[in-house]
């Protein structure tokens, strides 16, 4: 019947149906009005007019083909490879084999036209137009920047600059074909940045569908932030807060979550996960806090393992996140280590006897190797001086009475027992911390305990002590506000506070810890620096306001900024670049101890009160100590050792710094950059806040020995946990030697080189180059639905850069989306043609393609190979990274036809090698497809 007449599209090959099936040739001309049919028959010299029902499809096994679509509106299928025919209904269809997307489709023959691959046009040399050299260049280095993002994410949207460990990790983590790992990078080498990383290497690969991130309570805001600022994660939602999951369809409407291990180990909200669909990935940070002990034949987990064990068989994919995993506890490690490879179980109940199986599993950067992309190393070290404040005798007077009323206090929780005997013990213990960090933190809360009792202070709602875990950013300035009760601790109470009061308000007027502060300030800073900017860190907002007050009487308002808890990301970051431009001073609380980086303007931190949580302080001083520093960092911590409280911080710092120092020595030489990773391990692994909350009731002597302790148990953990980990895998630069080396001017050298090849023209280059001002052609413009022709774009992801109106040219760009295919198009051309510069006589590039067990698709490599003439093949050399950069130039010397067959076979014989190579346990071969091939002429 008429309707079902289907017409080959111009080009494609036929048989004669009546004649001979031997009988074929290719589609001249089709006149759309009679539905007839032009053939011009191969190897005749004749033409002639058929019905569509005459022919047949004259596809040859091997053939090159292009898939044509029938609808203006869909893409094309690409190009691909003919392996089959068959006739199924009375219609002919032809089997091809898509490379690129690994697909094998029966497709009507009439959807295909032959074309001429890259292998027949480097074997039937023919003269080419000049520009074919660059458009070769172009389209080679579209291919090698997709290929690099998708396997690092680093030139992904991404509001930070990758470094080289996190690269590689990222890279070590999707070539091995596995993405169960365990990420045990030490502390501050951005394990959030290299996961966040992952996600959008695995987003560019189409392999990220639905993801779980289960985190401690405290950080589930921050990992939103950090997805959403960093990455252009906008899909994340925590759950309990974002959206409830009474039901399996609550979760088809949320992919992307994140929630606290806490919440979602209750059995309530257990159920609720488990009605979810199946993930494409999940992940645990701080996944040590996952523990089950072996105890004979017997296990004993905790509730937060048992989630994680039951969520495992709901994905492939699990990563877990720690800086300490170890804790020198096997049994707790191996238990970690099952998780990420169930099916290894015997094997890891073996551990001890094969080590280097943490190899496959266990991924861990030191930051005494880690590196810029120019191989100098990142921190550049740091010193640390103390400043003594020499206590007046009313300070000792001041300390001494509120001493006896936080013994009273812990009496009367201890009396009270329960909850609110809990909540009396944990606002005992916070003022301990207010007094130790300044007199005018200590004043405002005990008025404010004042004002509540007298009925009078109702800024703050009286949270409960089992309330979830806050922010752990903010967690100082949730202790500072937090109430127990309206009603008197123990009998006598207000007058103890009046009295408290008193003493406290005469302190504000002498406060020698302040004094010391500002003549350290400046002797020791602004002496030798006047414009010195300085970044001060305390943990409590009383402290913080007293601080501001200070420096803004002294120096004015416009040189002090602040960092606190209730301030949206769009005011930290007014205030990081108020600081950075025109401002000296950032009093910052531990809102500021993650998430923000001064390293390019800042040296000096003064931290004005020590944390009882050592890890805190390392990640205040890891504000200015990171990449990007060029300065030795300074940091100045104001102590005041007189008070109870003092000499037991003074004590746990003291003995931290020696055992570091002592661990920290290679040969007979101390090693700086070894001290930072096991300061690091160490911090984090000082169980040390219940001993200082005991120490009020212990004493000194008591508490001293208790610290000691906890340092030998934390240094013997370290002391196991490295001993294992010098079997894992780590950052290696050698590793990915055999790839192309890609690097951002091979993103510059792209873009400007398809600007000329698209009619875009810049117009003007500021900000040291970093900022263009382009001007698109009309016709381009319109594609984007777009008025404008002219555009602000940038490369760089440097602040200067974020600007209203500046379009970045990521991988995300939709203008940088339309220069790829359009390099990577067979309309483009480029795929053979005489090029010079290079040392060889031909250059071949292909993607290598390696899958899973079960056909998914794993690895995708590029490679370039250049072929010599005695036979020998470099792949993805140097030479060939650096000839990308350059615009090709073009020659028309043409080389015989029986010398280059031998170079594509030695080619064909390069690439079989690699994928030999790479393929493993996890990696089987896949597929070739050839991108380009040149014939050099020197």
């Amino acid at each position: 019947m008429q309707h079902h007449i289907f017409l080959p599209v111009p080009g494609a090959w036929v048989r004669d149906r009546q004649k001979s099936k031997a009988r074929r040739g290719w589609v001249k001309f089709v006149n759309m009005e009679q539905k007839q049919i032009l053939v011009s028959w191969f190897k005749e010299t004749l033409t002639s007019w058929h019905h569509p029902q005459e022919l047949g499809s004259g596809f040859s096994i091997g053939m090159d083909v292009q898939d044509v679509p029938r609808s203006n509106i869909r893409p094309s299928l690409g190009e691909g490879i003919v392996l089959e025919n068959r006739t199924l209904g009375g219609r002919d269809q032809v089997l091809v084999e898509f490379p690129a997307s690994g697909k094998r489709l029966w497709l009507p023959y009439e959807n295909l036209r032959p074309v001429k691959g890259v292998k027949h046009r480097f074997l039937v040399p023919k003269p080419t137009d000049p520009n074919e050299a660059e458009r070769l260049r172009l389209k080679n280095l579209a291919y090698a920047l997709e290929l690099w993002n998708e396997n690092t994410g680093a030139l992904s949207q991404l509001e930070i600059d990758p470094l080289p460990h996190q690269i590689h990790l990222v890279h070590h983590i999707l070539a091995s074909g596995n993405l169960n790992w365990l990420i045990a990078d030490d502390v501050g080498l951005g394990k959030t940045i290299e996961l966040g990383m992952l996600l959008s290497a695995l987003r560019s690969r189409g392999m990220l569908r639905r993801v779980l991130i289960v985190t401690p309570a405290g950080l589930t805001q921050q990992w939103q932030e950090e997805m959403r600022d960093k990455f252009g994660f906008d899909e994340f939602q925590i759950y309990g807060r974002d959206f409830e999951g009474y039901d399996a369809r609550q979760w088809k409407l949320n992919d992307f979550v994140i929630g606290s291990i806490d919440r979602l180990k209750l059995d309530y909200h257990k159920e609720n996960l488990l009605n979810a669909d199946r993930w494409d990935l999940i992940v645990f940070d701080e996944a040590h806090r996952l523990s089950r002990r072996q105890y004979g034949r017997s296990f004993k987990a905790a509730d937060r393992f048992r989630l994680a064990a039951e969520l495992r068989p709901r994905t492939d994919a699990m990563i877990l996140l720690s800086a300490t995993p170890h804790q020198g506890m096997q049994d707790k490690f191996q238990a970690l280590l099952e998780l990420v490879r169930p099916e290894w179980k015997r094997a890891i109940n073996r551990l001890a006897l094969n080590p280097d199986l943490v190899r496959e599993m266990v991924f861990r950067n030191y930051k005494a190797d880690v590196t810029d992309a120019e191989g100098n190393f990142i921190f550049k070290g740091k010193t640390t001086r103390t400043i003594s404040v020499d206590i007046s005798p009313a300070v000792q007077a001041f300390d001494k009475a509120l001493q006896a009323y936080l013994q009273r206090g812990y009496n009367a929780g201890r009396e009270q027992g329960g909850r609110m005997g809990r909540a009396i013990h944990f606002v005992m213990t916070i003022y301990r911390k207010l007094a130790a960090s300044s007199v005018a933190a200590i004043y405002r809360a005990l008025e404010r305990r004042l004002e509540r009792l007298h009925g009078e202070f109702d800024g703050f709602r009286a949270r409960s002590y089992e309330e979830e875990e806050p922010d752990i950013r903010y967690f100082g300035e949730w202790e500072e506000m937090f109430e127990a009760s309206d009603k008197e601790f123990f009998a006598g109470e207000m007058d103890a506070l009046r009295e408290l009061i008193r003493q406290a308000a005469s302190l504000l007027h002498d406060d020698r810890k302040l004094q010391a502060f500002q003549s350290g300030l400046l002797e020791q800073v602004l002496t030798k620096n006047p414009d010195e900017k300085v970044l001060i860190f305390t943990e409590y907002r009383a402290t913080q306001d007293y601080l501001r007050e200070t420096l803004v009487a002294r120096f004015g308002a416009d040189k002090v900024e602040i960092i606190c808890g209730g301030q949206s990301q769009d005011e930290r970051r007014a205030a990081i670049a108020r600081f950075e431009d025109k401002g000296q001073f950032l009093v910052s609380t531990e809102a500021g101890g993650e998430g923000i980086n001064l390293q390019r303007y800042c040296h000096v931190v003064f931290n004005f009160d020590l944390p009882w949580n050592p890890m805190r302080l390392v990640q205040r001083i890891g504000r200015l100590y990171r990449y990007g520093q060029d300065k030795r960092v300074i940091v100045f911590n104001v102590h005041a050792p007189d008070t109870l409280d003092a000499q037991i911080m003074d004590t746990l710092y003291l003995r931290l710094d020696q055992v570091v120092r002592d661990m920290a020595v290679l040969g007979s030489e101390f090693n700086e950059n070894l001290a930072d990773d096991i300061l690091g391990e160490m911090a984090d692994l000082l169980e040390i806040e219940q001993i200082l909350e005991e120490a009020a009731s212990a004493g000194v002597s008591r508490t001293r020995k208790r610290i000691e302790e906890a340092m030998q148990r934390a240094r013997e953990a370290v002391e196991k946990q490295r001993d294992l980990f010098a079997h894992v895998s780590r950052y290696d630069p050698n590793e990915s030697r055999e790839e192309l080396h890609i690097a951002h001017d091979h993103l510059r050298a792209f873009i400007e080189g398809m600007f000329v090849q698209e009619g875009i023209e810049i117009i003007e280059r500021t900000h040291k180059n970093a900022i263009w001002e382009i001007r698109l052609p009309e016709e381009l413009a319109n594609q984007f639905s777009s008025a404008r022709t002219r555009w602000r774009v940038t490369l760089e992801r440097a602040e200067i850069t974020r600007r209203p109106g500046v379009h970045m040219l990521n991988l995300n760009s939709r203008l940088m989306h339309h220069l790829l295919d359009r390099a990577k198009s067979y309309e483009f051309g480029g795929l053979a043609t005489p090029i010079t510069d290079l040392n060889g006589e031909a250059l071949c590039t292909a993607i290598l393609r390696w899958q899973n067990d079960q056909g998914r698709r794993m690895r995708q490599e590029f490679a370039a190979l250049l072929v010599h003439a005695d036979g020998r093949v470099d792949t993805n050399p140097m030479a060939v990274s650096d000839w990308l950069r350059r615009p090709a130039t073009a020659t028309t010397l043409l080389p015989n036809r029986e010398t280059v067959e031998p170079l594509y076979k030695m080619a064909e014989i390069a690439t079989d090698r690699r994928l030999g190579k790479v393929a493993n346990r996890d990696l089987h071969p896949e597929n070739r497809q050839w991108l380009t091939s040149a014939w050099i002429k020197g």
